[in-house]
Parts: structure tokens; sequence; C-alpha cells
């Protein structure tokens, strides 16, 4: 896992170590030298060499200092603190996350959000359009449970006019829960009423949620067959006027999960946030990983 670094707050580091008492993993922090954290390396032009050495030496003790608290030594990579001298933040977090092999980048909030709630940086909103691996975004603040993940919650972001959708994200929400043999709740989440939809519209959306619960029903038999038996879905839909209420209006638990798919683009395999999703996940009161929308199958359980 890639954790991308804000000096303003923590929540992407304590993602990865909340993640790590689930799952085997692996954690490297990235940050960019020209962050503002290091405006002095920023402007500097004469002895940038040995600025960037200091820089990189201030960071590995600020790295370290975060990630003692939160995850052990055997999680840490071998070069665990990676500061990077780069213009564009966004091209340079891709770079670094195809170097470091990951399958995941962690990235935290935007400073002055309400706790419980996730607001997006211009890092994390590009990201969100664009993202070449599984994003994880962790709301400001947010309580996590001591075991680990205990829930996986797989969110559908329904239309006024139920659109039959292509499950996006739904593999990887499988594939995590048949892993950890954990729950998986699927429910549709609308920002309109029960009240203002029309008969048809229930019907349409309970029909995408039975589809929703065979489609997960065969990735676990063909993920992990010898575990289906204890394999748990249901589903339910939340409908409410608006993204607060109804994702406020489902229960949430310290150990929740949400994993949500992402649109179709022109490179089928980034993630693609749409406009309603966006405005869904800035009231994600847990961690949230949008999936690309063409991500592999999930390999067969160990």
């Amino acid at each position: 896992m890639l954790v991308g670094w804000d000096v303003t707050n923590t929540e992407a580091v304590e993602f990865a170590g909340w993640l790590g008492r689930s799952l085997p993993v692996r954690v490297q922090v990235t940050s960019n030298a020209r962050s503002p954290w290091s405006k002095s390396l920023a402007n500097a032009a004469k002895g940038r060499k040995k600025r960037m050495k200091e820089a990189q030496s201030t960071f590995d003790s600020r790295v370290e200092k975060a990630l003692k608290e939160h995850l052990p030594r055997t999680q840490w990579s071998k070069d665990v603190a990676r500061l990077v001298d780069s213009k564009d933040t966004v091209r340079s977090l891709y770079d670094t996350a195809e170097d470091f092999n990951a399958d995941l980048i962690l990235l935290g909030s935007r400073a002055k959000t309400p706790k419980g709630r996730f607001r997006p940086s211009s890092v994390a909103d590009e990201l969100m359009r664009s993202c070449p691996v599984p994003l994880g975004l962790a709301p400001r603040g947010v309580k996590l449970a001591k075991k680990g993940i205990t829930r996986v919650t797989y969110a559908i972001v329904m239309e006024d006019e139920p659109v039959e959708p292509d499950f996006s994200g739904l593999d990887y929400a499988t594939a995590l829960a048949c892993s950890l043999g954990l729950p998986l709740r699927i429910i549709a989440f609308s920002p309109t009423a029960y009240e203002k939809h029309s008969s048809s519209w229930n019907e349409q959306t309970l029909g995408i949620l039975d589809r929703a619960r065979d489609h997960a029903w065969a990735l676990a038999e063909e993920f992990a067959p010898e575990r289906c038996d204890h394999f748990d879905v249901t589903s339910a839909v939340s409908a409410a006027k608006s993204w607060k209420r109804s994702i406020d209006s489902v229960k949430w638990k310290k150990g929740d999960i949400m994993c949500l798919g992402s649109q179709p683009t022109q490179q089928l395999t980034s993630v693609f946030v749409g406009t309603r999703e966006g405005e869904f996940i800035r009231y994600a009161s847990v961690p949230v990983i949008v999936c690309p929308h063409a991500a592999s199958k999930p390999k067969k359980a160990q």
C-alpha cells in the first residue's frame, strides 16, 4: 500500500495500520518535496541536492514517528519514506505506485473537514478521476475498530431513473469478504426519499439488488468455493432526501469498510468517480475503497 503523506493529519497512515490488522500488508509513505510542508526546498535552486537530502531526513523522521503509532515494523517497506522532487504531484504518485508495485493508494481527507466526513484535496480529486489502482479514502477523524475490518459494504449509487449497473467493484468487495471470512452487505443508496420514488423505481432497485447478490455468490464460488458455506450476503435500500441522510440512516460500525465501483472511461483500468459518486463519497462516515472499472477478477484464496 502506498500512503500519500499529509502533514495536517494522519488519517491515511491510520487507515493503513487498520488494514494491516486484517491483511498482510507492506507500506510505503510518499510525499512531493514541493508540497507545502517543504516550501524552502520548493523555492531553492542553489544547493538543491543538499536541501533535498535534508528534506528527506526530516521526512524520514516524521513518517517513522507516525508509523510507530499505527504499524509494526514488520509491515514497513524497506524504503518506507519516499520523498519525490517533482512539479507534478499526481504524476509522481502514479510513478511511485508503479515502482512500489502498489495494490492500493491511500489518502486522507482535506484539512478543516467535519469529523466523520471526507473532503478531497486537489490531489485526491484528480486521483478520483484517473487512479490506475484501487484508491482508499479515509474520512476525517474516523474511529476504527481495534480488531480491523469486521464487515464489508458494497455501495450502489442509484440514479433517479435506475440504470442496470455492471457491479464494478463488487468483485473486489466479495474477494475481501471471502478472504477474511466476513459478511458482505450490498446497499443501494439514493438521495431521494422513498415516498418520492415511483413503485417502478422500487421494483427495479430490488431487482438490481437481487442480481447483485447472485453476482456476489457466483464470484464467491469461483474465488473460494470451500468458504461459501460461511459466506453471508445481505442487501438493503437506503433512500432519504439527501446523500447525508441516506448514508446516516444506515447503521455503521467501527469495523466497516465500504467498497465502491467507478464509471467506465477510455482508460478502462482506471478509477473514474462520477459527479453523483463524488458527492456521495463526501458523506462517507467509514473508510472507502474505490475500484477501477475493469479491475481483473480476484485470484482464488490461498
